[in-house]
């Protein structure tokens, strides 16, 4: 639902009628009256009119109630969105210090549309459970200034819910899954399955560039689980919700709506039950399956053999995939070395090879170009190998989380005696996955957790004097 909210005001002699128009505000967000640590990020898209052309504009947004004087800027942090570098998060808007501020472009016409991230804090007025409260965007005079011009704020309100385990309307349950959805695009999650009306909730996907874990207050479930994980988004629904999640669709940084929109008639997604929740903190997992993608890439790998790299790559499911450009970073251009045929649209595992011949040595680095049928096209992250490895790595595991299977790689500039073990979270060993005289070179390991509880993992590895150890997560 749009609305339109105006304010007149003076500058340079000249009138300026600003205006906000709200085309995306999520009906509910996350808060709690005192110390918040289940923060959960809230997006909504807008568009702002009456500005200056061509004009740079400092603003920050933040969250108000409908007591608040037009004057008061609100509560809560702000992550800025932006299109080409790293988001940035602050604490303490303002206006005046770079970092506190984020900066868009009034286009030709004067006005700019882009999405709006707010972080609820612990503020006692505003993220009280059960509260309407309204996003409200304030700006400088887009010259420089360092000082409040305007504040436009949303006529629709959003209602704080708490993360409680009680079937109430100020009760709420945290919710997340993963996809091939490009970082810094937005998931919205819908009560219907035609995606009318207002979203239950908006959120961004990661890896945004912020740190979104327990040492600045999330939730638990959003740092372990959402955060920094490519592809990963997490939000929050209504524990009232009698319809459930029934659609989950992205958007791009536009606000355009991208192919494939997930949906469901009961709110029940595979043995995930999305009515009525009562978890609270304990968050639900969407099936990735499920959920709107049109290729579920599950691994990706590179293998040094020879003078060549072997690409290997599965997928859990598929929907309209013509195939695969494969593609290597030469320089700094990506250039394709060739096709593989897809498997059009099935739900089972399909796996795939590609090999590289006659590469020069040193790091290399690949992706793949996941092409639709109609054109519609995604890219996957970027891998690297090393054909003459010069140090001692000990690389991510992917995927991750997994289950109940995982790739790990390492590599090993001389031979030596190598261990590689898997601990738990009480440092109590779980498994041995090498342990015996390795040769130079790049190497692979599967690790197989199907005898394994969910939970949190960290894998060590130890050849000669290098030590090194990474987190994985298992969840089935």
């Amino acid at each position: 639902m749009k609305r339109t909210f105006a304010l007149v005001i003076l500058l340079a002699g000249m009138v300026f009628s600003q205006s906000l128009t709200v085309h995306i505000q999520p009906q509910f967000m996350e808060g709690i009256n005192g110390t918040n640590a289940n923060r959960i990020p809230f997006a909504f898209l807008a568009t702002i009119s009456g500005l200056t052309p061509d004009s740079v504009y400092r603003y920050f947004n933040q969250i108000v109630i409908s007591t608040d004087a037009a004057t008061s800027n609100g509560a809560g942090n702000v992550i800025f969105v932006r299109a080409d570098s790293p988001w940035v998060r602050t604490s303490g808007p303002s206006l005046s210090t770079a970092g506190n501020y984020g900066e868009f472009r009034a286009n030709s016409s004067g006005s700019y549309t882009g999405w709006f991230v707010t972080e609820p804090t612990g503020n006692a007025t505003r993220f009280v459970p059960g509260r309407y409260v309204f996003p409200r965007i304030v700006l400088n005079n887009g010259a420089g200034g360092t000082t409040v011009a305007t504040r436009l704020t949303s006529p629709d309100s959003t209602r704080v819910i708490a993360l409680t385990t009680t079937n109430s309307d100020t009760s709420g349950t945290g919710i997340w899954s993963r996809s091939t959805a490009p970082a810094k695009s937005f998931v919205l999650l819908y009560d219907n399955t035609s995606g009318t009306g207002r979203p239950l909730s908006a959120t961004f996907v990661e890896d945004d560039g912020t740190l979104n874990t327990t040492a600045n207050s999330y939730a638990l479930f959003y740092s372990d689980s959402v955060d920094a994980i490519a592809g990963s988004w997490g939000s929050v629904i209504p524990n009232n919700n009698p319809n459930g999640v029934r659609r989950v669709e992205a958007r791009d940084l536009a606000g355009n709506l991208m192919p494939y929109p997930a949906t469901d008639a009961d709110g029940l997604w595979g043995d995930v039950n999305t009515v009525n929740p009562t978890g609270g903190t304990t968050a639900l997992r969407l099936p990735p399956e499920l959920v709107p993608l049109p290729v579920e890439l599950t691994s990706f790998i590179a293998t040094s053999t020879g003078n060549g790299v072997t690409l290997s790559w599965t997928t859990a499911t598929e929907l309209n995939n013509r195939g695969f450009e494969v593609e290597r970073k030469s320089s700094t251009e990506w250039q394709n070395i060739g096709f593989v045929a897809g498997n059009g649209t099935t739900t089972e595992q399909k796996n795939y090879n590609f090999h590289d011949e006659n590469v020069s040595g040193g790091k290399i680095e690949y992706r793949l170009k996941q092409i639709d049928f109609d054109g519609t096209f995604s890219y996957s992250n970027s891998i690297e190998v090393e054909l003459n490895p010069t140090v001692f790595s000990l690389e991510q595991n992917f995927p991750n989380p997994f289950n109940p299977s995982t790739v790990i790689r390492y590599a090993l500039p001389v031979a030596g005696n190598v261990t590689l073990n898997v601990y738990n979270a009480l440092g109590e060993k779980v498994a041995e996955l090498v342990n015996g005289l390795m040769p130079a070179g790049n190497h692979t390991v599967e690790f197989d957790a199907s005898n394994l509880n969910s939970g949190l993992y960290i894998y060590e590895i130890k050849a000669g004097s290098f030590t090194s150890s990474r987190k994985m997560l298992l969840i089935k």
